[in-house]
């Protein structure tokens, strides 16, 4: 998981008296080799279980797709309570790598503050009301079971024993719960909330699908029709379509590359001299290997020079070394390109006209959303024409 969220589901509260420190926890685990710590690009610093270390790879893509549906979810379900009057609009708060929202000693994956009268409280003799809170802990699981919720009746334990805190209304949000889970939150007041009692039954399966989707690396291949199920089914939620954007592009790639070249890998992770980084598009042919790197951003998105710098500097070396000391690749030409459905800044698209240039032993090209366009209309697959156009170049959400 990633590091920053240790503190919301280790159980313990991130500073309170009588109370291990969820940081003390960590840094215990971390100096018994229990748990390791590992960077996954696009998240940052994360944590897994020391008995992984032989295969730590494997866990990053169901780790991510977790991270990634989870946070659309969140932000699904901030809506939802914003629009029931729940909580206070603009108050309502999400985890983020950076920071989590917290109520007095504990953190939490979503925090609002609250006026609804069940949780308002007055300030002794007088009339002014002293707010509460609504706070939300998610875990997208096949199953959550009762050994799955104890860190959370601990932490939430932790914070029912302090004094002046306001009154909290609890939400523990996941695809299904075992009968005994069910049982155990409703009897300490805590209201069990499936996706699909908060959305519906197709946003809740587009939410399963897409988790399922993005756990699938290497070979997976997914239609243009999966993709714009999809978006459809979780268009719903606000927000849903530039994180979905950002996450299926590469699906977008890999179907648009796939006539051309007889094999496509996704999210492979690749070592050189100076470390790892995972491709997020290899495309192969008897003659070439080709390294796409995908942003799927908003059309008014730039991409900034320092993302480029990056792909440049630290990227590129590590792919064209794994190349180089791949047993069928080594021999083949090289050539690294960035796509992105945004547009490049004017520092970015000079930095790269530069390298493409410049560049000897292997080649470097980029692609703005009209060139990608051009790419696909070529293709004769119409479903992706069609994808492409309604969800990436054309979706309204492109015009704000």
């Amino acid at each position: 998981m990633p590091k920053n969220f240790f503190e919301i589901a280790s159980g313990s509260p991130i500073k309170q008296k009588k109370h291990l420190s969820a940081s003390t926890v960590l840094s215990r685990l971390i100096s018994t080799n229990l748990v390791k710590e590992t960077t996954v690009e696009g998240i940052g610093p994360c944590i897994y279980l020391g008995l992984h270390t032989n295969h730590v790879d494997e866990l990053i893509a169901p780790m991510r797709a977790r991270y990634n549906v989870e946070s659309i979810t969140l932000e699904g379900i901030k809506q939802w309570l914003q629009n029931l009057g729940f909580v206070s609009y603009n108050l309502a708060i999400t985890r983020s790598n950076q920071s989590n929202p917290t109520v007095s000693t504990t953190a939490w994956d979503l925090m609002g503050q609250s006026y609804l009268s069940p949780v308002v409280s007055f300030i002794s003799n007088t009339d002014k009301p002293k707010n509460g809170f609504v706070v939300c802990e998610i875990l997208l699981t096949e199953e959550v079971s009762e050994v799955d919720i104890l860190p959370f009746i601990q932490k939430l334990n932790a914070l029912r024993s302090l004094n002046n805190v306001g009154k909290q209304l609890v939400f523990f949000v996941a695809d299904s719960f075992s009968l005994n889970a069910l049982k155990k939150l409703k009897s300490i007041g805590v209201s069990p909330a499936t996706t699909k009692a908060i959305f519906d039954t197709e946003t809740a399966k587009g939410l399963r699908n897409l988790t399922e989707i993005l756990s699938n690396v290497i070979e997976k291949a997914i239609t243009p029709e999966k993709i714009d199920e999809i978006f459809k089914s979780l268009g719903k939620i606000e927000g849903a379509a530039n994180r979905l954007r950002g996450n299926l592009f590469e699906y977008v790639i890999a179907e648009t590359m796939r006539a051309e070249f007889t094999h496509i890998e996704l999210n492979r992770v690749c070592q050189g001299l100076s470390g790892s980084k995972e491709a997020d598009v290899i495309c192969i042919s008897q003659s070439q290997v080709l390294f796409i790197e995908g942003k799927g951003y908003n059309i008014n998105r730039l991409v900034d020079i320092e993302t480029v710098d990056y792909w440049l500097t630290q990227q590129i070396p590590v792919f064209r070394q794994a190349a180089l000391n791949h047993s069928d690749w080594k021999t083949r030409k090289m050539r690294f390109e960035f796509w992105s459905t945004g547009t490049f800044s004017d520092e970015a698209r000079t930095r790269l006209e530069e390298a493409e240039k410049q560049a000897s032993r292997y080649e470097i090209g980029f692609k703005d959303m009209h060139l990608i366009k051009s790419k696909i209309q070529v293709t004769s697959n119409s479903a992706l024409k069609k994808t492409f156009e309604e969800h990436f170049a054309k979706h309204p959400m492109n015009n704000k």
